[in-house]
C-alpha cells in the first residue's frame, strides 16, 4: 500500500483557505491575552492540515500529529536532547500537576509549559475534527457562519478591531465553499482528459462574484450607526466610548464611575532605590457619590523652590517613624504628581529643574507644574509669581519620607473626640445609599469596643471572611442608580482593590468613623539592590492600587488594607496591655521528624507514573458518541468525588508556594480545613473559627499555633523569631499531610 496520497489541487486550495480562517481565531489571542507570538500555534494549525492531507489513514495520524506536538513543546521550552527523556518526565509532571488547575478555569496560576502542552493538545483535536468535517464530509458553512459570529462578538463586546479580520473571512469563507462544492461534483462525475482545466474555469466565477461584492461593499460610502456603542446601551452607561469596555489596569485621575473588568499591563513605570518598600502614596478622595468618588476643594500651598519646602506632619503625628530615601525614575507612563512612601518630608531633587509644585492640604496631593506663571497685577502692589497652570511630568526625582510604626495600644486609646471639620467632611454619604450597608458594619464591628477594633474588623471581614473574591475580568460595572459599594457586598461579591478599599471607607462611615480613599501604587517587586543595603524596586501599571485611611485623634491619618490579595506594608507594634498578645507563641511537638520524613513523596510518585494512550476510532459518528459518553461517565465520577478532588488538588497546590510566602500557605490552609470540617461563618474570627471546629487535640494545637503567626504577620510584625517561623513552615507541612477526608 502507499503511505502517502496525492491530493488534487483544489484539495490543497481548500486546505489553504482552511488554515486562514482559522488563523482569523488565533489573531485576537496577541491583543486579548498576555500571548507572546503565534508562530507554534500556526505551526500547530497548518502541520495537522498538512498530515490530514497527505496520509491516507486517519489512524496513522494521530502518533505523528504527537510526534510534531511534542518537537514544538521541546524547541519551545527545553534546550537538552530531544532524545533526553527528563524532559518527557518533566513535561509529564507539570501537566498531572496543573490538570485541576486546568478544570478550575485557574489559567494564570498554570506553569507556561503545561498551560502550553494542553493548549496545545486542544489544538491539534479540534483541528483535526475540523480537517474532517470540512475538507473530507464538505460541511464548511457551518465554520465560516461560526467564524463570522465569533469575530463580530469580539469587535463588539471586547478591545479588538476584527473589521478587517470580518471581510477577509467572508472572502475565505465562499471560496472555501466554492472549492468544496467543485470537488464534490468532481466526485460524482469525474472529469478526464482535457477537459480537467474545465474545474478551473468554473472557480472564476465565484471568485469574481466574490471580489466584486466584496470591492464594492468595502469602497460603497457608509451610514453612520444608528447604534455607535452597544457595549454602553447594554450596560446602560450613557456616556462615551470605553464605560463598559476592557480596560487596562493603570493610575489615572478620573475615579468618578468605579468597577468594570480590566486587563493587566506589565508596562514598567518607575524604577526606584530605597531603603523601605512602602505604598508609593498619589492622592486622596474624600465625596463617595453611590458610584465613585470625587474631592471637594481644597487648601493649596504653591511652591516656587521645592528644594527648600518641609513637609511637616502632612498625614500623622505623635507616633514612632522610620525614615525613607527614594530615589523614582520613571521608564514608562509619566504623571503630574509625586508619588512618596508613607508622609512627604523633602523633595531633594528632581528633573527637569524648572518645575514647581501646587501641594492639597487637605488631601495631602502634590502636583507637578511647567515652571512660573505671572499672574494679575494687584493694586498697589508688582505683579505676582506664581506655579505656571500647565502641569509637568517629572523625569525623576529624589526625597524624603517617614512611614509610621504604628502603636496599636495607641491607637486603642485614641478615642472618638474628632474635630468638627473632620466629620464633616469623612463622614459624607449619599442620602442613596442603601440601609443595609450600615446594617453589615453594625453586625461585623458588634464585638468590636473602640474604632481602632471596629477598623479591624471591618478589614478582617473584607480580607479573610471568605465571601468576596479578588477578580478583575468577569467583574459587572453597577446599574444605573445601583450603589457600587451594595452591588459589590451583596449581589457579586467580587471585584479588585477599588471595590474592597471603597467598601471599607463607606463601611466606616455609616458607624461613625472618618474615613477615606487613597490611591497610587504598589510597592512593586524587588529586582536587585545598589550594594548599600538599598532595594531595586519595579513598579509596573498593573501595581496601581487603592486602600483605605483612617483617621484617629491625635495621631492623624492611618492606612488600612482592605484587598485579600494584598499585605500592607506598614509596622504595628503589638503592645497592648493583654496577656493574650503578649504571652509566648506555644511551640507544637514535632515529634522528632526529619525534614525528609515530613516530605510526602507526591512528586517522585508523579514522576515515576505510566501514562496510557488512548486508542483511535476512525468511524465517523461513533467518535462523538463515544467522547460524549466518556465525558458524561468522567463528569459524573468527579462529582461524586469532588470532595476528594478538592483536598488533593489543594494539598498539591501547598507545594507551589515557597515557605517564605506563609500568609498564602496559611490561607490555603484554610481552605482545606473548611473543606473537610466547616465553613467559616459570616463575620467570625479566625480564632472564634478555631475554637469551634470539632478536630483532635493534636491537629487543634498545630492549628492555634499556625493561627497566632498569622495574625501577626497578617498586621505588619514581621521580625518574628527565628525559631517560631521555622517550626510553623514544619507545623504547615505536616499538618496539610495529616488532613484528609
Amino acid at each position: 500500500m502507499s503511505v502517502w496520497k496525492r491530493p488534487k489541487g483544489f484539495e490543497w486550495i481548500a486546505a489553504l483557505l482552511l488554515f486562514l480562517m482559522l488563523r482569523e481565531w488565533l489573531l485576537p489571542l496577541q491583543e486579548l491575552t498576555d500571548t507572546g507570538t503565534l508562530a507554534p500555534f500556526l505551526v500547530i494549525a497548518a502541520g495537522v492540515l498538512l498530515i490530514d492531507l497527505v496520509v491516507p489513514y486517519r489512524w496513522l495520524t494521530f502518533p505523528v500529529k504527537l510526534v510534531g506536538l511534542l518537537v514544538i513543546l521541546h524547541s519551545s521550552f527545553f534546550a537538552i536532547s530531544f532524545f533526553d527523556g527528563q524532559w518527557l518526565r518533566e513535561l509529564f509532571v507539570r501537566v498531572v500537576h496543573d490538570l485541576p488547575l486546568a478544570l478550575q478555569q485557574e489559567w494564570t496560576a498554570m506553569t507556561p509549559l503545561s498551560r502550553n502542552a494542553l493548549f496545545d493538545l486542544l489544538l491539534v483535536v479540534l483541528i483535526s475534527m475540523l480537517s474532517y468535517l470540512v475538507l473530507e464530509q464538505r460541511q464548511g458553512l457551518w465554520f465560516v457562519f461560526l467564524t463570522e459570529l465569533y469575530l463580530a462578538v469580539l469587535d463588539t463586546f471586547m478591545p479588538y478591531e476584527a473589521d478587517g479580520g470580518i471581510v477577509r473571512t467572508l472572502v475565505y469563507g465562499f471560496l472555501l465553499l466554492a472549492v468544496t462544492q467543485l470537488l464534490v461534483m468532481s466526485n460524482k462525475a469525474p472529469i478526464t482528459g482535457g477537459r480537467r482545466w474545465t474545474l478551473w474555469k468554473s472557480l472564476l466565477a465565484p471568485v469574481l462574484i466574490v471580489a466584486v461584492t466584496v470591492g464594492i461593499a468595502n469602497a460603497a460610502p457608509k451610514k453612520e450607526a444608528s447604534w455607535p456603542d452597544p457595549i454602553a446601551f447594554l450596560t446602560g452607561q450613557k456616556g462615551g466610548l470605553g464605560d463598559g469596555l476592557m480596560k487596562k489596569v493603570g493610575y489615572d485621575n478620573n475615579d468618578e464611575h468605579l468597577g468594570g473588568p480590566f486587563t493587566m499591563d506589565e508596562t514598567v513605570v518607575f524604577m526606584a532605590i530605597t531603603n523601605e518598600r512602602s505604598y508609593w502614596r498619589g492622592d486622596s478622595k474624600d465625596v463617595y457619590t453611590g458610584s465613585g468618588w470625587k474631592k471637594r476643594d481644597g487648601e493649596f500651598d504653591e511652591i516656587l523652590t521645592p528644594k527648600s519646602y518641609r513637609w511637616n506632619h502632612a498625614l500623622f503625628e505623635g507616633m514612632e517613624t522610620k525614615e525613607v530615601k527614594a530615589s523614582l525614575e520613571f521608564q514608562g507612563p509619566k504623571f503630574p504628581t509625586v508619588f512618596y512612601p508613607g508622609q512627604l518630608k523633602q523633595l531633594t531633587d528632581y528633573t527637569p529643574s524648572k518645575a514647581t509644585l501646587v501641594y492639597d492640604k487637605e488631601h495631602q496631593h502634590v502636583e507637578v507644574r511647567n515652571g512660573t506663571i505671572r499672574l494679575v497685577k494687584q493694586s498697589g502692589r508688582g505683579a505676582a509669581v506664581g506655579p505656571h497652570t500647565q502641569m509637568l511630568n517629572l523625569d525623576n526625582y529624589q526625597l524624603v519620607a517617614e512611614v509610621p510604626i504604628i502603636s496599636e495600644k495607641a491607637m486603642i486609646q485614641a478615642g472618638t473626640d474628632y474635630p468638627e471639620a473632620i466629620r464633616q467632611r469623612y463622614l459624607q454619604l449619599p442620602d442613596s445609599l442603601p440601609p443595609r450597608i450600615r446594617d453589615l458594619a453594625q453586625q461585623v464591628t458588634k464585638d468590636a469596643k473602640t474604632p481602632y477594633e471596629k477598623v479591624r474588623a471591618i478589614e478582617n471581614y473584607l480580607r479573610t471572611s471568605g465571601e468576596y473574591k479578588y477578580e478583575t475580568k468577569d467583574v459587572q460595572m453597577p446599574a444605573p442608580g445601583e450603589d457600587f459599594v451594595d452591588q459589590f457586598l451583596f449581589e457579586t461579591r467580587r471585584g479588585y482593590c477599588d471595590h474592597f478599599s471603597t467598601s471599607m471607607a463607606v463601611m466606616l462611615r455609616t458607624i461613625g468613623i472618618p474615613a477615606r480613599w487613597v490611591k497610587g501604587f504598589a510597592p512593586g517587586h524587588r529586582v536587585g539592590s545598589d550594594g548599600n543595603g538599598n532595594e531595586l524596586v519595579e513598579v509596573r501599571n498593573k501595581d496601581a492600587h487603592s486602600w483605605v485611611e483612617v483617621y484617629f485623634p491625635g495621631h492623624g491619618w492611618i492606612p488600612f488594607e482592605a484587598t485579600s490579595t494584598f499585605v500592607s506594608p506598614i509596622r504595628v507594634k503589638y503592645d497592648r496591655q493583654t496577656t493574650e498578645q503578649q504571652a509566648p507563641l506555644p511551640l507544637p511537638d514535632l515529634g522528632g521528624t526529619t525534614a525528609e520524613e515530613r516530605r510526602n513523596g507526591r512528586l517522585d510518585e508523579l514522576e515515576g507514573s505510566v501514562g496510557t494512550s488512548g486508542s483511535s476510532i476512525d468511524i465517523p459518528w461513533q467518535v462523538y458518541a463515544f467522547g460524549l459518553g466518556l465525558l458524561a461517565v468522567a463528569g459524573a465520577v468527579a462529582w461524586k468525588r469532588r470532595r476528594h478532588f478538592a483536598v488533593w488538588w489543594l494539598q498539591h497546590q501547598m507545594s507551589s508556594y515557597p515557605n517564605d510566602r506563609y500568609e498564602d500557605r496559611y490561607r490555603l490552609l484554610l481552605r482545606l480545613v473548611e473543606h473537610l470540617y466547616s465553613r467559616r461563618r459570616q463575620g467570625e474570627t479566625l480564632r472564634e473559627y478555631v475554637s469551634r471546629l470539632v478536630i483532635s487535640g493534636d491537629k487543634r494545637q498545630d492549628l492555634w499555633y499556625l493561627t497566632h503567626v498569622y495574625e501577626r504577620m497578617l498586621y505588619g510584625y514581621k521580625d518574628i523569631e527565628a525559631k517560631a517561623r521555622s517550626v510553623a513552615e514544619q507545623v504547615i507541612e505536616r499538618l496539610t499531610r495529616q488532613l484528609k477526608p
